[in-house]
């Protein structure tokens, strides 16, 4: 017969132990998760893949941009710059005075090309200058990289 000092002490055994941080585990992974994919939603990003500047007349240009959402979400381009060169501020090309009514949203990997005439402004043949566009974002704007384009 065992003495009461001889008595084997008992605990939790070696697979519930396994088991609850297992459940553990996965508990701590879907809370995480939970918390992270809320800030995965997506945003608009706009880039232009192409731009020409191209002279028309005396001081009238034709300016044809490329543009591609690639960010996975729709918007819709407000307006397009031009800077740089020989400008002393950038010119804003309102893409609603168009001659064509041109649909300016954007959905996500869609592509599209806005043609805009611009009048009344001295641009130099060869010298290059910036374009960008900006795009709706959040309720706010946002512009894209400039895109260097040397007048044609």
């Amino acid at each position: 017969m065992q003495s009461p000092s001889q008595k084997k002490l008992r605990g939790i055994s070696g697979v519930v132990i396994a088991v609850l941080l297992t459940v553990i585990g996965i508990a701590a992974v879907l809370l995480f998760w939970s918390m992270i994919s809320g800030f995965f939603t997506p945003q608009p990003k706009v880039i232009i893949e192409k731009a020409t500047i191209t002279k028309t007349g005396q001081n009238t240009y034709d300016i044809s941009i490329t543009v591609r959402e690639t960010g996975g979400a729709s918007t819709e381009i407000d307006y397009a710059v031009i800077t740089g060169g020989d400008l002393q501020k950038e010119v804003r090309l309102d893409l609603s005075t168009t001659s064509q009514q041109q649909d300016k949203t954007l959905s996500p990997g869609q592509s599209k090309t806005l043609v805009v005439k611009l009048n009344d402004q001295q641009l130099k043949h060869g010298v290059t200058y910036y374009v960008a566009v900006y795009y709706t974002k959040g309720g706010g704007t946002e512009r894209s990289d400039l895109y260097p384009v040397t007048v044609r």
